[in-house]
């Protein structure tokens, strides 16, 4: 069950991503100052070619998680710890960054002092689940569960680049709503509208927006449109490539766990018991709409 409020850290995760330099050497320093101020400390390597080898136990220990990275590096550190209740504060050391506060501190002390004096401020972002259901075979009559994915961006449901355009049946609360003919179909909260939605043409969405977005990946036809759709709804799709000797289908999960889809198998996509508490400072600086001008350049001269 996810914890509400954690009212003391007494022992924060410094999670980073070994790959970038950056988040190595600001980990360090953070490790430094924590001793300092006398909180344990516990370093963990993230990234998608790093095993993730904590046991429950320990994970259940952990007060706070600190991540050192880009916003994927922010999302795997979500799907690992959310599901426990546990809240992370992100420092951007990547690019882009909407997840992670937008600065490093110029001064880590005095910083980890306002966190750890409670003042910052919270922000519950919500996640999507998706179940793949296998298509009914001559041994069952029935579909069966085969894997499952949780996402805090998005779940998209696409073919490969030499794979033919796919047929895309998407139904929402038992309604047929449309059959896209199409590269794929995201499937996005709140958060992941600035992500992979964006770029596909899809509409940015206020973090507090209880809705999801579906936006066909480069759909051939005028008429089809992104869709904003109540969260509590339930989405079931089922792809069917137009050459089934050519076709290599795959659903991910924020563009990182990929799983492999037959056709006609369906895929079952809903909004998740498990949020993701994110720490934000007090910085105005940091507010989602001072980010989303200042990162997409919106109202400024070229």
């Amino acid at each position: 069950m996810a914890r509400t409020k954690i009212l003391r850290f007494n022992k924060i995760c410094l999670a980073y991503n070994l790959q970038r330099e950056k988040s190595v050497t600001l980990s360090d320093q953070f490790e430094v100052a924590l001793n300092d101020l006398q909180v344990k400390v516990m370093k963990l390597p993230l990234g998608l070619l790093e095993p993730f080898c904590l046991e429950e136990q320990e994970i259940k220990s952990i007060d706070l998680v600190i991540v050192f990275g880009g916003d994927g590096t922010l999302l795997t550190a979500a799907r690992k710890f959310s599901s426990f209740g546990i809240p992370l504060l992100g420092i951007n050391t990547g690019n882009l960054g909407f997840l992670s506060e937008a600065n490093i501190p110029a001064n880590i002390t005095a910083f980890l002092q306002e966190i750890l004096n409670g003042r910052f401020r919270t922000d519950s972002r919500s996640m999507i689940e998706g179940t793949i259901f296998k298509k009914k075979t001559e041994a069952s009559n029935e579909d069966e569960s085969d894997n499952s994915l949780v996402a805090l961006n998005d779940i998209v449901i696409s073919r490969s680049s030499r794979s033919h355009i796919l047929k895309i049946n998407l139904e929402v609360d038992g309604a047929e709503i449309a059959q896209y003919m199409a590269d794929g179909v995201i499937i996005c909260t709140p958060t992941g509208s600035t992500a992979y939605s964006l770029a596909a043409g899809g509409a940015v969405l206020d973090p507090s927006i209880q809705g999801l977005g579906v936006i066909p990946i480069c759909a051939h036809s005028l008429t089809s449109r992104p869709l904003i759709i109540a969260d509590s709804s339930t989405l079931k799709i089922s792809t069917t490539p137009r050459n089934r000797r050519q076709s290599l289908i795959t659903v991910q999960a924020d563009g990182q766990e990929t799983f492999l889809l037959e056709p006609e198998d369906t895929v079952i996509i809903k909004k998740s018991n498990i949020s993701t508490l994110l720490i934000r400072s007090l910085n105005p600086e940091n507010s989602f709409y001072t980010v989303l001008s200042r990162k997409l350049l919106w109202g400024r001269s070229s």
